[in-house]
């Protein structure tokens, strides 16, 4: 049975990695956390039956990401990441109120360029945001992400592929993106 002290462990060892995974997916600080604490409410009820073979936060990715779809899955349509981000759109406003401040020109060109991409990112399957939020936000390797996800490493890389290259082509960079 698990305990109390090995449920706080997986939360202080997990929870900053886990939280920016949920972000990814999510796009807004409210939703990522309902995700996270989900995950790890499920987490608690199986910890007994992990049995060790992938790294404990490959099976609490697992856990989330299974959260996160099936999230999708009652909403009985595809939420884009924009949606989700607006739900929870209270601490934007608050950034636009310092508008005199110094750089505050360069923050909205960043915050433009960052909706840019994340509309790029909302356009991606799911299968194919999960590669690149394991591969770039995490730094998993092909064969962690292989085993994260339960797929070949020949659909990692594939997946990877398709991805950069559906970003590159919707910001319209015809060049050729490299992971």
């Amino acid at each position: 049975m698990a305990t109390k002290s090995d449920l706080e462990k997986l939360a202080r060892d997990y929870y900053d990695r886990l939280f920016r995974a949920a972000l990814f997916m999510c796009g807004s600080n409210a939703a990522a956390e309902d995700l996270v604490q989900e995950t790890y409410l499920a987490a608690a009820t199986s910890l007994d039956s992990f049995e060790g073979r992938s790294s404990v936060y490959t099976w609490l990715y697992g856990i989330m990401r299974n959260k996160f779809r099936a999230y999708l899955r009652s909403k009985h349509h595809q939420v884009s990441l924009q949606q989700l981000a607006e739900e929870s759109a209270g601490a934007d406003a608050s950034e636009l109120v310092g508008a005199d401040e110094p750089g505050a020109h360069e923050q909205s060109v960043r915050r433009e360029t960052a909706e840019i991409v994340r509309e790029a990112l909302d356009a991606l399957p799911p299968h194919h945001r999960d590669v690149l939020a394991l591969r770039y936000l995490e730094r998993m390797s092909y064969k962690e992400i292989a085993d994260a996800l339960g797929c070949s490493l020949g659909t990692v890389k594939s997946r990877i592929h398709y991805a950069l290259r559906s970003i590159a082509l919707s910001l319209g960079d015809e060049q050729e993106v490299l992971p």
